[in-house]
């Protein structure tokens, strides 16, 4: 006999009259295997050239969100909610572009590293491998002489002066 629900949540109902069997026969619902593709072997090892060659349009896309977003920037009149959208949206991609920049020019320095390393391997020397210091110190001259150049570094070294002050007062004062 078969019984049927009167509502999804409540229990089977079964005949009281037919013998409960030894083993119960219990449905048993295969299980999902859920596969994030991030984590899988299956999905191969990620490379990030790769990644930028295969997905290059996204950035003409992007360029084209930009110049819409300015150009609705200036005839977006009174609607000052609108207003602040924009403008947060606009800070963030010249965020994004900027930290690509970045990279893209720490990826290019090191290649460039690598390369004058593998030249002096091959012409016999022995290569010279800088240290993490040196090279964090190469940077700091760099990003000086780049602040310089654009007029900013007295600007910089101030905020650094006020900030370095301010853990110094609440060092002494704990």
């Amino acid at each position: 006999m078969a019984f049927h629900r009167a509502n999804k949540n409540r229990p089977r109902e079964e005949s009281s009259k037919v013998p409960v069997p030894v083993f119960r026969e219990v449905f048993q619902i295969k299980k999902k295997h859920h596969r994030d593709p991030r984590f899988d072997d299956l999905s191969g090892s990620f490379n990030s050239e790769e990644f930028e060659e295969n997905y290059s349009f996204i950035d003409d896309i992007k360029k084209r969100e930009k110049e819409e977003l300015e150009k609705e920037l200036k005839n977006v009149g009174e609607n000052e909610e609108r207003r602040k959208q924009i403008l947060y949206l606009l800070q963030r991609m010249k965020n994004q572009e900027k930290t690509k920049k970045l990279l893209e020019k720490q990826k290019a320095e090191r290649e460039k590293e690598r390369e004058e390393i593998m030249e002096a391997a091959k012409s016999g020397k022995k290569p010279y491998i800088p240290k993490k210091s040196e090279m964090k110190k190469k940077k700091l001259v760099e990003s000086y002489q780049a602040l310089k150049k654009s007029g900013k570094l007295e600007k910089y070294l101030e905020k650094k002066r006020k900030k370095q002050f301010s853990k110094d007062r609440k060092r002494f004062y704990k």
